[in-house]
């Protein structure tokens, strides 16, 4: 009789642990709710946040790109001309998402090796021309962040 009695009390004793567990989920859900309502704000900053990193870095891939593509685009050609060879960094550039081509200036120089005589036509082997492809944009977030500056000047 006395084993039947301790499983009673451990029966009755269980289920004063049930009722306490739910009381003490339900105080818990008003806790849970402060702190998610504190916790938002910073969250919500965080995910623009990152997004505004990432915008800015694809752009900077973009326009890295860009110069590369008209410098190879110039070096391919056997009579480069500075036309096509900022039409091609543009065209590069049109290929990320967002940005608009038109934005940044492309400047396509051509010098010998001493970077100032500006090259013969065409070309020769004693002579070699190099082509340098410079593009530069001014770069703003979507939002003005405290403490952080919202533009950025990519070259």
């Amino acid at each position: 009789m006395a084993s039947h009695l301790q499983c009673l009390i451990v029966r009755v004793t269980g289920m004063w642990v049930l009722r306490g567990a739910a009381r003490f989920i339900r105080v818990d859900l008003g806790q849970s709710m402060v702190e998610t309502a504190l916790m938002l704000p910073i969250l919500v900053f965080l995910i623009l946040a990152g997004g505004d990193l990432a915008r800015g870095y694809a752009i900077q891939i973009a326009i890295q790109n860009g110069a590369r593509a008209g410098a190879e685009a110039a070096a391919i050609d056997f009579t480069p001309t500075a036309s096509e060879t900022e039409a091609r960094a543009r065209d590069e550039m049109s290929r990320t998402p967002g940005m608009d081509s038109t934005v940044p200036s492309v400047s396509v120089t051509f010098k010998q090796s001493n970077g100032t005589t500006d090259c013969v036509s065409p070309p020769t082997l004693a002579n070699p021309c190099f082509a340098t492809v410079r593009v530069q944009m001014t770069w703003r977030t979507i939002t003005a962040w405290p403490l952080i500056p919202n533009t950025f000047y990519f070259d």
